[in-house]
């Protein structure tokens, strides 16, 4: 589990996001599986990660946070 806050959401609700300890734009990112609108760009999230790759992480939302 790792804590996220949301940076960006994009056209297919996918969000953007990047822990506590990562910088804006220089830090890795971490992806969300689709958020149906739930998330606004601000949210502090709980994710399981569930995929690594070289420049980013892929999890999916928590459904307790």
């Amino acid at each position: 589990m790792l804590k996220v806050i949301v940076d960006d959401i994009d056209e297919n609700g996918i969000a953007n996001c990047r822990s506590w300890a990562d910088a804006p734009e220089i830090g890795r990112n971490l992806y969300t599986d689709k958020a149906d609108g739930r998330l606004v760009v601000g949210d502090v999230l709980k994710v399981d990660v569930d995929k690594t790759g070289e420049y980013g992480l892929w999890g999916a939302l928590r459904t307790e946070q």
